[in-house]
C-alpha cells in the first residue's frame, strides 16, 4: 500500500552522498560483484539497486529482483534504471514480510539496505530468507534505526534540537506531540538482539560491526521532511507542520552550535546460508 503523500519519502535522504557510500559498503559485505541472482528488498525507487548494477562484474546472465511494498516508488525504479539488454530486473510489489511469494527462485545474495527496523516478525523474516538462500548465499542488512545508533557525543545536539523544534511548534501552530504507541521503526532492538535473530534462523554470522557515520547538515534536514521521522518524534502532529517545525529547529541549532556534522551509528551484518 503505498503512503498517503509521497512528498514525505525517504527518497531524497536516500540519494546523499553519505548515505550512498554507507550503501556501497553493505553490497561489498554481500559481494554483490560476483553474484548472479540478487534480491534487493525493500528497493524503493532503486538507489541500492543502481549500486548492485554498477558493481557487478558481469551483466551477463544476471537476475535482479527489486521488491517493494509501494507501485509508486517501484515505477520511480524502474523509470530511473532503464531498460537492461545485459540483464534481467524484476520488479515486484510486495511487502518484505511476504518474500517467500513474492520470489519463487532461489537466489545468491539478498540485501536489506535501512529497513530491517520496519519489520514486525523480523525473526520470521530471516527464515524466510534463509530458504530463499542457495548454499553459501549471503544475507547483508544494515539499519540506523537500533539501540545505540545515537552516540554519546551527539546526545547534546539531539535534546536542544528537539527541544527548540516542540517550542516553534507550539509558538507557531498552537501544536504539541501526541503520546500514541511508536511506530515500528522507533521500537527499537540492540545489535545483540539483531545477532540472535540472524543465528536463530540458522544463518552464520560473517560480519557483524558498527560504522560511525559523519552526517552533514542536509541529511538531518532530509531527514526531517520522512514521515517516519516527523511520525517518530511528534506523533500526531500534521506531517506538513512537524516538518517545518524540525527544519527551523535544526537550522537554528546548527547554527548557535557551530556544527559541521552530527555523527550516527549504522549496524552493518552479513550471514551465509551453510
Amino acid at each position: 500500500m503505498d503512503t498517503a503523500s509521497e512528498e514525505y519519502t525517504f527518497t531524497s535522504f536516500s540519494y546523499l552522498p553519505f548515505y550512498t557510500q554507507v550503501n556501497v559498503r553493505l553490497l561489498d559485505l554481500a559481494e554483490v560483484g560476483k553474484q548472479r541472482t540478487i534480491v534487493d528488498l525493500g528497493c524503493g525507487t532503486g538507489g541500492v539497486t543502481k549500486l548492485i548494477l554498477e558493481r557487478l562484474q558481469s551483466a551477463k546472465d544476471t537476475v535482479i529482483y527489486a521488491v517493494d511494498h509501494s507501485t509508486t516508488a517501484l515505477k520511480a525504479a524502474a523509470e530511473e534504471i532503464g531498460e537492461r539488454k545485459d540483464l534481467v530486473v524484476n520488479y515486484v510489489h510486495s511487502e518484505a514480510q511476504n518474500l517467500t511469494d513474492a520470489v519463487k527462485d532461489r537466489v545468491d545474495a539478498i540485501v536489506y539496505c535501512n529497513s530491517i527496523h520496519y519489520v514486525p516478525d523480523k525473526a520470521k523474516l530471516v527464515k524466510q530468507i534463509k530458504e530463499k538462500l542457495v548454499t553459501r548465499g549471503i544475507f547483508a542488512f544494515n539499519t540506523s534505526f537500533f539501540e545505540g545508533a545515537h552516540p554519546e557525543d551527539s546526545h547534546e545536539f539531539f535534546r536542544k534540537w528537539m527541544m527548540r523544534s516542540l517550542r516553534i511548534l507550539k509558538r507557531e501552530h498552537g501544536l504539541s506531540p501526541k503520546k500514541t504507541s511508536k511506530v515500528e521503526s522507533r521500537v527499537q532492538l540492540t545489535a545483540n538482539q539483531y545477532i540472535d535473530i540472524v543465528e536463530g534462523a540458522g544463518l552464520k554470522i560473517l560480519v557483524n560491526d558498527l560504522n560511525r557515520v559523519e552526517v552533514p547538515h542536509e541529511g538531518w534536514h532530509q531527514i526531517s521532511g520522512f514521515s517516519d521521522w516527523i511520525e517518530g518524534v511528534m506523533p500526531g502532529v500534521p506531517l506538513d507542520k512537524g516538518r517545518e517545525s524540525l527544519q527551523k529547529g535544526l537550522a537554528q541549532i546548527w547554527t548557535e552550535m557551530e556544527l559541521k556534522t552530527v555523527p550516527r551509528v549504522w549496524l552493518s551484518v552479513s550471514a551465509s546460508k551453510v
